[in-house]
């Protein structure tokens, strides 16, 4: 997990200053770890079937879609780092339980947190995140980014890994200092998105503890966060140029609206299918575009900083449906299984995998090939972590006595 994290900052960067360029370094990373995975799977083909096959059919769509991607190379390269992970999911979901799934996550978070607070101390280019407009963070001082590949990411996992502490971790000096160091991370990066995640995830998870603790069902606690949201976002409505003042950002949200314009009118091109993994940007389509409209001339666009809008691009409306599935089922599992789970670990699944997707609709994050591939690995893991024990509860009740009534 800690190399999906940091590989395209610790291969992509030294490898500049051997004349090995970035993209290069990174496929040789992946092709090498994917070879290593292939091999661990084999001796675990027949742990969990049902797991396996959806990753075949996940795993045999993004490779079949190079086919009609108008970037080949680009896309084969892209998703065969994603099958590598979805691999890796399927690898933690035999060998581990979800509470072992969330130590992990908050262990490697707070080490790299506190090695990149290190290397942001001693002024080391790597954890200083250069920004194009020149903003400072909270502090006024340089933003930080870690060993992350940028700040937004660092805060990302900064508050969710504060919500994996607080599933899994005792009371004690070790978990406050860890939850210090993860706040550290977003007060130093000052990426907006971590300030308002941050108290989103964090209320996630207590009122969802509180609801499994309480017996809430899975329907009716879902009912009430959408009633919620759709509350929220009238009220968010209302006190738009407020927020935003707050936050010093301008109504495009620092050109997320552009790009989601601009991302919406390219999925419409291609609807179902989509342009194919990561393709789209390699297109003299895209380049002209970009070179169109003034603020992203002298900015290499990677991607349209949305996740649901990429993926519709990258993959049509048959990726983001299925997208849509995954991120559902994962929350509707990990919140219906909270007795097996135990209500901490499945409150801190159920508010990890929400904040992410509550997330996506203005960062990049599921699934990615430039970085934050551990989103999409927590996910399945946690799909197919929970799937297990749903089939397990089935077999159990299958198996179980039945008690027959006395006739009265």
């Amino acid at each position: 997990m800690a190399l999906l994290m940091v590989a395209p900052t610790l291969v992509s960067s030294p490898a500049r200053y051997f004349g090995v360029s970035s993209d290069t370094a990174l496929y040789w990373t992946w092709l090498a770890i994917n070879g290593l995975v292939a091999l661990l799977v084999l001796t675990a083909v027949r742990e969990r079937p049902a797991a396996l096959l959806t990753v075949v059919i996940f795993g045999g769509y993004i490779l079949i879609s190079t086919t009609w991607s108008v970037a080949p190379q680009t896309s084969l390269q892209y998703g065969s780092t994603l099958v590598g992970v979805l691999c890796v999911a399927y690898l933690m979901s035999v060998d581990m339980s979800m509470r072992g799934i969330l130590v992990l996550l908050a262990r490697v978070t707070v080490t790299l947190s506190v090695i990149g607070l290190l290397l942001y101390v001693l002024r080391a280019d790597i954890a200083i995140y250069v920004d194009a407009a020149n903003r400072a963070n909270l502090l006024g001082t340089l933003p930080f980014k870690g060993l992350f590949p940028h700040k937004i990411v660092a805060g990302f996992y900064a508050a969710t890994g504060i919500v994996a502490i607080m599933a899994t971790s005792r009371p004690g000096a070790g978990k406050v200092l860890s939850v210090l160091c993860l706040l550290a991370v977003i007060v130093l990066s000052s990426s907006s998105t971590a300030l308002v995640l941050l108290p989103f995830a964090v209320a996630i998870y207590l009122l969802t503890r509180r609801a499994l603790e309480r017996g809430m069902r899975a329907r009716a606690w879902i009912a009430s966060l959408i009633i919620t949201a759709i509350v929220g976002g009238l009220l968010m409505a209302w006190t738009w140029s407020d927020v935003l003042g707050l936050l010093s950002r301008d109504t495009t949200l620092t050109g997320r609206t552009t790009l989601w314009e601009w991302g919406l009118r390219t999925w419409a091109e291609r609807p179902i299918f989509g342009w194919g993994y990561g393709a789209y940007f390699e297109t003299p389509e895209a380049a002209a575009v970009a070179f169109s409209i003034p603020e992203f001339r002298s900015w290499d666009v990677p991607h349209f900083h949305q996740t649901y809008i990429q993926t519709a691009v990258d993959f049509g409306v048959v990726g983001l449906v299925a997208l849509v599935i995954v991120i559902l089922k994962v929350l509707v599992r990990s919140y219906r299984h909270g007795s097996a789970l135990g209500s901490p670990v499945a409150a801190g699944t159920f508010a990890i995998a929400l904040t992410a997707a509550a997330a996506g609709f203005v960062m990049y994050l599921v699934p990615s090939y430039a970085y934050t591939e551990v989103v999409p690995l927590f996910l399945f893991a946690t799909l197919f972590s929970t799937g297990a024990i749903g089939k397990a509860q089935r077999r159990t009740r299958a198996t179980a006595p039945r008690t027959v009534r006395p006739v009265r």
